[in-house]
């Protein structure tokens, strides 16, 4: 088969699968829109300089609210009653040595405005599990770090999630 060919019949595969994956209603997921009422949000309960607070005020920025550090200028409180992270022994090898660690991360939080409950208190858990090795801890330890920073990103997401989900229940 000649190279042009190829090349043409592969753009109309191309074409094929958008129109088929189009005319089936299959759209991006995108991010959960917030209610109006989150429009002017003031995140409590962390120092306001912590990874997890600028998470979630990232989170919030991509969906269109303004982030403030005036609780009195604020249309919603988002208030993080808990932060935990643990680490665990998933595994040892015969002569103790450790082989596997979990990582799990535990936040509970909650949204009022105008005083009112939006979304009651709830909590999230994300783990993930990575494996170690002792002859190379430096590098174990960057992907420690890296398996962290990703459980955090993970769970303000899905906070974000039931946030958009449980604030659209009670409207």
């Amino acid at each position: 088969m000649s190279r042009p060919l190829q090349n043409r019949l592969l753009a109309l595969l191309l074409v094929c699968l958008a129109v088929t994956t189009s005319g089936c209603g299959y759209q991006l997921r995108g991010s959960a829109s917030l209610p109006p009422a989150l429009a002017v949000t003031y995140i409590q309960g962390l120092e306001s300089y912590g990874s997890l607070a600028g998470d979630f005020a990232e989170a919030l920025r991509t969906r269109n609210v303004s982030v403030t550090t005036e609780s009195s200028a604020a249309t919603a409180l988002l208030e993080i009653t808990g932060n935990t992270t643990e680490k665990l022994v998933l595994s040892v090898d015969s002569s103790g040595n450790v082989l596997e660690f979990e990582i799990r991360q535990t936040i509970r939080f909650l949204v009022t405005a105008a005083g009112q409950p939006l979304v009651d208190e709830q909590s999230l858990s994300l783990s993930r599990d990575f494996l170690f090795t002792s002859t190379d801890v430096l590098a174990k330890v960057r992907e420690e770090n890296i398996v962290r920073r990703t459980l955090q990103q993970n769970i303000v997401d899905l906070a974000m999630l039931r946030i958009a989900s449980l604030a659209r229940q009670t409207k």
